[in-house]
């Protein structure tokens, strides 16, 4: 939910934008429906819920955007090529369909996160589960379960 302030063209943002990091959401496919949507109600300042007001409003919301289109491009190069593009060696094509492995959440964020501490590594992959789910969605990965652990595939 959002409340737009039309005395000052603003936007509090609740959640949906923090004044910094990244927000939490549950599914991805409504809560990037829901940023492009709150773009159109104003141009000015952004109150978040949490953080420092944001002066450009608009910006920070795009930001969002490209963020968790640069993540989802992330999980589709590992699911792809079992690694990041700038980490591999050898063709530019994807593995060969028979060479494709099955993915746990949990690994495809020790190779995208590998920088972040470990302890952050719990929290990225709820994101990451979401990305999945939406993936999963436009039929882009297929999914199943082992020993009560989820798995997601690439569809070639």
């Amino acid at each position: 939910m959002v409340f737009r302030l039309c005395e000052e063209d603003a936007l509090f943002t609740g959640d949906n934008i923090l004044g910094h990091g990244t927000s939490v959401f549950e599914d991805l496919e409504v809560y990037l429906s829901t940023l492009e949507k709150m773009k159109y109600y104003f141009s000015g300042r952004a109150y978040p819920g949490h953080g420092a007001v944001i002066a450009d409003g608009n910006l920070k919301i795009t930001e969002y955007i490209k963020h968790r289109q640069q993540r989802e491009d992330e999980v589709l190069q590992v699911l792809a090529y079992g690694s990041l593009t700038a980490e591999r060696d050898g063709p530019s094509s994807p593995v060969n369909e028979e060479e494709l492995r099955r993915w746990t959440p949990m690994e495809l964020v020790k190779v995208i996160y590998r920088d972040v501490p470990v302890t952050l590594h719990v929290p990225a992959s709820q994101g990451v589960f979401q990305i999945l789910k939406k993936l999963e969605a436009e039929r882009k990965v297929v999914t199943g379960e082992n020993d009560g652990e989820d798995w997601f595939m690439i569809v070639l």
